[in-house]
């Protein structure tokens, strides 16, 4: 099932616990209730953390989590039934997702939901305390189409590469100008073009289609793209944030943007209006490389090209080093930080110039 069709089976409920009389009661609800709607395969390690942060973010009775689970192999089920018998007093389901995408993941969450507004939550994240409410009094500005705050990047465990790959993912140099990743400064509120954990109203979601599920990866960017392009807003609110645990290796890293690469080359091929200079920055690079060595072959002056285009992103990536070097007080990362950013630039952009030319050849 597609986004497209997503509206025809919108009386399915995908839920695999019968409906309770407090979600009867919530469906019941005039005023605004609200869904938490969180993807989940294999997260027994966070998930509990999340969910205890999440269970006092609104009245009780107008409220519930929805977490919709790949149907993990870990004890990520367990700990949730564990939550359940804490909470007995807030609504909590299981929704399975056994194509284990988080594009299907939320469409699957939100048409089982029964408030009027979703938020749109994650295993790996937690929101300080009043970011579910707060983002609700907000998307109740006239123009409001969605609602997050800024989202503070943390270590995933307590090693100097996880403390060091935190950092290189909310600094500009590692990620962009993407304005919900470079912590809490700027103006209180402001139109931005993503959130990361939006609450927006389900209407909105039906009347957009849904979650695109040929996207495995930016879905939320598409989905805030769209919902740019029908008339609202897209707002930062800086009063509150979301902490988000970042990978803690190099190899999970570079697995992760791989996928963020290729998946963005696609979003840009079905929206090629959304595109952004941050996007299209890393794959420039890698392409100079590429360009610069077959060149080479045949014109030694390309040689001193390459090496002067290799020496000027050292630099660069030292100078953000060392910056980050004397804020966190880490000397180590002098010298980790160069080679976190080079993993995040060339698997980006790699995976971004070969998903290009794929679907260039497919539609040859």
């Amino acid at each position: 099932m597609n986004y497209r069709q997503l509206e025809m089976s919108m009386s399915v409920e995908p839920t695999t616990e019968p409906q309770s009389e407090s979600v009867a009661r919530l469906s019941n609800k005039s005023e605004d209730t609200v869904s938490v709607v969180i993807p989940c395969y294999n997260e027994e390690r966070y998930i509990g953390k999340a969910l205890e942060q999440l269970a006092d973010q609104f009245a009780v009775d107008q409220y519930e989590l929805v977490i919709v689970d790949g149907m993990s192999e870990d004890n990520t089920r367990g700990v949730i039934e564990d939550f359940k018998k804490k909470e007995p007093n807030l609504v909590v389901r299981i929704v399975d997702n056994p194509a284990r995408n988080i594009p299907t993941a939320l469409n699957l969450g939100i048409s089982a939901a029964k408030g009027n507004i979703i938020a749109r939550m994650d295993a790996h994240a937690v929101p300080c305390s009043g970011y579910i409410r707060r983002c609700v009094e907000v998307l109740n500005q006239e123009t409001a189409g969605a609602v997050g705050m800024p989202c503070l990047v943390r270590a995933g465990a307590d090693t100097t590469m996880a403390q060091a790959i935190a950092t290189a993912v909310s600094h500009p140099f590692g990620i962009g100008d993407a304005k919900y990743r470079l912590g809490a400064g700027g103006p209180p509120q402001e139109a931005v073009d993503t959130v990361a954990f939006a609450c927006f109203r389900k209407s909105l979601w039906q009347e957009l289609g849904g979650f695109n599920e040929n996207l495995l990866t930016n879905e939320d960017y598409d989905f805030n793209y769209r919902v740019r392009q029908s008339g609202r807003d897209v707002i930062l609110d800086r009063s509150g944030h979301c902490d988000y645990f970042a990978r803690t290796t190099l190899g999970s890293l570079a697995t992760q943007y791989w996928r963020y690469g290729g998946w963005k080359a696609e979003m840009i091929r079905l929206h090629p209006t959304s595109v952004k200079l941050r996007h299209v920055v890393a794959p420039a690079f890698v392409l100079s490389l590429i360009a610069l060595v077959v060149a080479s072959v045949l014109w030694s002056p390309a040689r001193w090209l390459l090496l002067v285009d290799v020496l000027l992103y050292l630099i660069a990536a030292l100078a953000a080093s060392w910056r980050t070097r004397i804020e966190v007080k880490r000397f180590q990362h002098l010298f980790l930080m160069p080679i976190v950013f080079a993993t995040i630039h060339f698997t980006w952009g790699m995976s971004f110039i070969l998903r290009s030319v794929s679907f260039r050849k497919r539609e040859a």
